[in-house]
């Protein structure tokens, strides 16, 4: 193997392409934090507040449209190792904000680059996967999601009380980690599968944009997209309200509101371990059935106990299952495996942005709902549940699996089976 195509050690990579899932969780949550701190100190309105949230999602959507079409022109490094720096330029500019208008260019810019960074990093981290372990090792990246929502709660709870300072802090945070990785990333080579998708003949029909959307690319698109945009609507949705689903359905404080949070969190940790380590075996199947139960009856265990603490600590525990076993979890994974070299980054940063896009909407619409018609809220919760679970047993499992790729022959696993089956023939 030649030193332009030597792979570098499979969970060094992982790492720093998972820290792309880490910077998301903790992007999120930190502005969301925030909120309440930078509405004091730049006198926002409640819509305000909201829109700067939705600004966020909306951005993220964009960049990860964008990015990941560059990622399959241009190759994973070469957004890989850029787009952290301009993410880092939207986080100082945040710190620094001197008012709302600063503040809100601080969050397009981070936004989309932080959008643009996800789904590259994901399509690296599968091509450059040690042998039978490529779902594992993007599995990886739904562990690394969690430590970076659990990191900024952590700060949060110590620094919350500080006001201008502690924002400042938060967001520093993400300055430092975005600076420290993107100078690690430095040393990453480009993915070999994709040097390799340069050069080969039968890669040139995949590479153009169009191919995405016709067959048999399309129905992985269709599918993979509205199983993300269905399934990850109550786990973000959820994850987003939970403080104000507890104070105004639970009629309980936001305090109580960080207990839980804690225990959810090491639960989450913990479930995103098991599904890494699952995650290349046949029990990933008995996980996403756990994980699709968990959409239905996390919901209806809040409807039945009207609400209580006790019933709403039911829903973020199913709620925490849901995201990683049947939702954004499973989708970053079986999105690397419908999708060739070509076009996954092309295909992911499409379905990526489609289901934030979504759920930026669907947020607007949710405290309202949640205070005038909660059983409404929850109802509309479950039956998206139960689309997902049809979507998620009956039609993706039997979507070819174009991105599984033989170590040796490197063509799709289909592939190789059928030539397989080709010779036991002939042999016979």
């Amino acid at each position: 193997m030649s030193a332009t195509t030597k792979r570098p050690r499979p969970w060094t990579t992982a790492t720093l392409g998972g820290m792309a899932s880490y910077l998301d969780g903790a992007t999120i949550v930190t502005v969301g934090m925030s909120s309440v701190v930078l509405q004091e100190q730049f006198g926002l309105s409640a819509w305000a507040v909201g829109a700067l949230n939705s600004v966020l999602m909306l951005m993220f959507a964009t960049g990860a449209v964008v990015g990941g079409r560059l990622g399959d022109l241009l190759g994973r490094r070469a957004v890989y190792s850029v787009d952290l720096v301009i993410y880092a330029v939207g986080v100082l500019t945040v710190i620094l904000a001197p008012n709302p208008t600063v503040l809100f260019a601080g969050v397009v810019v981070t936004g989309l680059a932080m959008g643009a960074d996800v789904p590259t990093s994901l399509a690296l981290m599968a091509e450059e996967a040690a042998e039978g372990r490529q779902s594992s090792t993007v599995a990886y990246s739904q562990t690394l999601w969690l430590a970076g929502v659990s990191v900024v709660q952590i700060l949060g709870f110590f620094v919350g009380g500080w006001g201008p300072v502690a924002t400042q802090i938060l967001f520093g945070h993400l300055l430092l980690v975005s600076l420290a990785v993107w100078f690690m990333r430095r040393g990453v080579r480009e993915s070999a599968a994709w040097q390799r998708s340069r050069t080969a003949s039968a890669s040139a029909p995949r590479r153009d944009l169009r191919a995405v959307f016709r067959r048999p690319y399309g129905m992985a698109l269709l599918g993979t997209g509205l199983y993300f945009v269905i399934s990850g609507i109550m786990p973000n949705t959820v994850g987003q309200f939970g403080a104000y689903l507890v104070v105004n359905l639970g009629h309980s404080t936001v305090r109580v509101f960080s207990l839980i949070g804690w225990g959810t969190m090491v639960v989450g940790i913990a479930i995103a371990l098991l599904f890494q380590r699952l995650a290349d075996s046949p029990l990933r199947r008995v996980l996403l059935m756990i994980g699709l139960a968990s959409l239905a009856l996390g919901p209806l265990a809040a409807i039945v106990g009207g609400y209580s603490v006790a019933s709403l600590v039911v829903l973020f525990a199913m709620n925490t299952i849901a995201g990683t076993w049947a939702g954004e979890g499973l989708y970053k994974v079986w999105s690397q495996e419908v999708f060739p070299t070509e076009i996954r980054s092309t295909a992911q940063g499409i379905t990526f942005g489609a289901a934030r896009y979504v759920m930026a909407a669907f947020g607007l619409f949710t405290p309202t709902l949640v205070q005038r018609t909660p059983t409404l809220f929850m109802g509309i919760l479950i039956a998206l549940g139960a689309v997902a679970t049809l979507i998620g047993l009956l039609w993706l499992p039997r979507l070819p699996q174009h991105g599984l790729v033989d170590a040796n022959a490197h063509e799709p696993v289909d592939s190789v089976r059928t030539h397989k089956a080709t010779e036991d023939t002939s042999t016979s």
